[in-house]
């Protein structure tokens, strides 16, 4: 039995470039506005019909989406192609090298710029199932540890592997989707590019189809403490890191193809045709397609006044800056407390410009594709060790962690990264125990597709 009798699989690309002269969003440090385009911002978009549901996996060059864009996409896609928003992902890839202004952090006036990018999103799914058709899916695991590194210790966990998951027509014909996912922050390019660029999803998205054909798609997964290990920040680093990544990719999915079907070799000794097993890999089989919400209420944390944070900061700097050579732990020490300290201090001060709000609600998605095979969502910045603990506990044999989907609600540590300090700490807006309630729902979301 092929995966999924009745299975259709559609994808697009469309370009979501805006104008130049507006800001760049992910880095701080960076000044002035976009000046160029050395590659363009796209969505990247499959749509799956079984015959009885539709799901959209629509995935973004931006470095996250806010909730306006998302609910609006969602509104579109349910009124034109009459797909429930429950069903629809809508996903970033987080280069840091996108506009700004598509997410509600980034404090830009630019309600005109998502307007015309949901509108886009939802020509995406338009033209996507325009070109629905009959398609297996089969998914591999390849080795990818070359390219990234824990960015708050260099022994931490990484991802070391890409899962590949291929939609092609039963008995040949052109692929029509390759989906990579892996989790590495976007970030090759520096705060001083002022060129758009999807950075390396790009590259690797632009590699596997030129050597596979269809549609790849990046699938950013649960990248918060994981960056990208590069010679330079310049756009031949960019190639070469997602070249890598779409080599690998690219070869997982073209070893795919035989499985469920059968590939031979003639033996001129014996005059006959011999088989030869195929590379290791899973035909998806019971293809049925679901979708589910659920919402987590989750704590705001409770800073300090911006006044002891800054005397804080001040004592810590000033105690780095009389440090010697020798004592590198200590430096390690006070550098990531700063760190924390620094970004403590611009988060208050958002926030104390707001109405205080004691939690916020974020939403987890989970979509089923296979008896074996399903898709969750995070909203945001999560750590590598949360989106593996969601697999184990999950327990289903394959299942991808979207993350950057949905919303964008900042950094989410593990309750064990906070007294460790960090940059990534001193972004979360949330309380310590808010990774592990995402895990929870995460698990109980999945679960409920299979009971």
């Amino acid at each position: 039995m092929t995966s999924g009798a009745g299975l259709r699989v559609g994808a697009a690309v469309v370009d979501v470039t805006p104008a130049l002269g507006i800001e760049m969003a992910g880095y701080g440090a960076r000044q002035g506005v976009s000046t160029g385009i050395h590659d363009p911002i796209q969505v990247r978009t499959v749509v799956l019909d079984d015959g009885a549901t539709q799901l959209v996996l629509a995935v973004c060059d931006l470095v996250g989406v806010g909730p306006d864009l998302v609910t609006r996409a969602r509104e579109l896609v349910e009124q034109e192609c009459g797909i429930p928003p429950a069903n629809v992902m809508v996903a970033a890839t987080h280069t840091h090298s996108g506009p700004a202004g598509l997410r509600v952090q980034d404090g830009v006036d630019a309600r005109d710029n998502i307007g015309v990018t949901a509108r886009k999103i939802c020509g995406s799914v338009q033209l996507a199932r325009s070109r629905l058709e009959r398609a297996d899916l089969k998914l591999a695991t390849v080795e990818v540890s070359t390219i990234s590194q824990n960015r708050r210790h260099p022994d931490g966990p990484i991802e070391t592997t890409a899962k590949v998951l291929l939609a092609a027509p039963p008995g040949g014909g052109p692929v029509v989707a390759t989906l990579v996912s892996y989790a590495c922050h976007a970030t090759v390019l520096e705060y001083d590019n002022m060129e758009y660029s999807a950075d390396f999803p790009g590259a690797m998205a632009r590699s596997v189809e030129r050597s596979l054909g269809g549609v790849a798609v990046y699938l950013q997964g649960a990248a918060g403490n994981i960056n990208p290990v590069w010679m330079r920040h310049d756009f031949d680093e960019v190639d070469r890191i997602g070249g890598i990544l779409g080599a690998a990719a690219a070869r997982a999915a073209h070893e795919l193809r035989p499985l469920g079907e059968r590939q031979w070799c003639v033996n001129l000794n014996w005059s006959e045709e011999t088989p030869k097993e195929p590379a290791p890999g899973t035909v998806l089989h019971g293809v049925s397609l679901g979708a589910t919400q659920s919402f987590v209420d989750l704590p705001r944390r409770a800073f300090a006044d911006q006044e002891a944070i800054g005397r804080e900061l001040e004592e810590v700097r000033s105690e780095l800056a009389g440090l010697g050579e020798g004592d590198i732990g200590r430096r390690h020490r006070l550098t990531a407390r700063r760190n924390q300290l620094s970004m403590e201090w611009v988060i208050s001060s958002r926030l104390a410009a707001k109405a205080p709000r004691p939690s916020h609600r974020a939403e987890v998605q989970a979509l089923r594709l296979s008896d074996e095979c399903a898709i969750v969502t995070l909203p945001g910045e999560f750590f590598v060790e949360t989106g593996r603990e969601i697999e184990r506990a999950v327990g289903l044999p394959h299942l991808l962690v979207a993350g950057y989907a949905n919303d964008y609600i900042s950094y989410v540590p593990t309750a064990e990264a906070f007294p460790e300090a960090g940059y990534e700490v001193g972004c979360a807006q949330f309380e310590p125990e808010a990774a592990g309630l995402f895990t929870e729902a995460a698990v109980k979301a999945v679960q409920s597709l299979y009971g």
